[in-house]
């Protein structure tokens, strides 16, 4: 396989399980320097949203304001909002020509679930660009000032294959961010190191860019439809001992808008996934992406 700007991926492991030793990616932490990065190729950012047409404004005028020039596409993807957000998406991009040629609106038929917007996102942006970047609909966050930042990262070093942004390592700024949600996700990161071995600072961030060529070779599709898409995705990118992936430090906060589901029900089902996932990856030694998709697969 080939990445874009011409790494080359080693070929995937295809030894049996029994033989097939516990790798995981290379991780490197970095602040990497505000700047402009140019020369990494096509670049495509996807946004889902649901109900969130008070923000998703915002958060694409930040996107142009601060990295029009870089972005090639943003694809907007709405699952089957009821306040009108796609509505909304459409009349401010028909408003403003620097919009009118960068974004373009989707809509889901029904709701797909969180999980099910990106993987229609990533199967409508692979192979066409070279980078794809996941970013939220909502204010949590400078959404043109973290592309930068996750761009930065990728520019430092052309081995790089994805970027991460993280809200638990060093340079992050929580200071806005409830203390209730970082114990949360802080005890949910500290579970899935120990389940799966591997050295993620936040396990479950949202918010990346990555080589479209290395999503390519992974069964996403199989993943979940639900909000849990990214942990699993992550197991996988963080699994793989092909892959070289570079946090970064994010500013995150509160969302504006309030909670989309119940914090509660998502914890537990995040616990059962990555139980599911340490018992057939680590004690009975099933292969990485049997192991992931297994914990909690999608929806018939």
């Amino acid at each position: 396989m080939r990445a874009a700007g011409g790494r080359a991926l080693p070929a995937a492991d295809t030894r049996a399980d029994g033989e097939r030793n516990m790798s995981r990616a290379r991780v490197v932490r970095s602040q990497p320097r505000p700047g402009r990065p140019a020369g990494l190729g096509s670049l495509a950012v996807i946004i889902p949203t649901y109900n969130t047409g008070a923000t998703v404004p915002s958060v694409l005028a930040s996107l142009i304001a601060s990295a029009g020039d870089l972005i090639s596409e943003i694809l907007v993807i709405d699952n089957a909002s009821t306040d009108g957000t796609a509505q909304t998406v459409a009349r401010i991009v028909a408003e403003d020509p620097a919009m009118s040629g960068k974004v373009v609106v989707t809509s889901n038929p029904r709701n797909l679930g969180y999980g099910g917007s990106i993987k229609r996102g990533l199967a409508e942006t692979t192979g066409r660009f070279d980078l794809v970047a996941v970013l939220h609909s909502d204010d949590q966050c400078d959404a043109g000032a973290t592309l930068l930042t996750l761009l930065s990262g990728m520019a430092e070093d052309p081995a790089t294959d994805v970027v991460l942004a993280s809200r638990f390592t060093r340079g992050a700024d929580l200071e806005r961010y409830s203390a209730l949600r970082r114990a949360g996700n802080g005890f949910f990161n500290t579970l899935t190191r120990l389940v799966s071995g591997y050295p993620m600072s936040d396990a479950g961030t949202a918010i990346m860019v990555a080589r479209t060529s290395v999503l390519a070779g992974l069964p996403t599709e199989s993943l979940t439809s639900g909000y849990r898409f990214h942990p699993q995705l992550n197991l996988l990118l963080y699994g793989d001992g092909r892959l070289t992936i570079r946090e970064v430090p994010l500013e995150w906060h509160d969302a504006s808008l309030g909670n989309r589901f119940s914090l509660t029900v998502y914890g537990l089902r995040l616990l059962k996934m990555l139980t599911v996932f340490g018992w057939r990856r680590r004690v009975r030694r099933w292969s990485l992406a049997d192991a992931v998709i297994a914990a909690e697969p999608p929806p018939d």
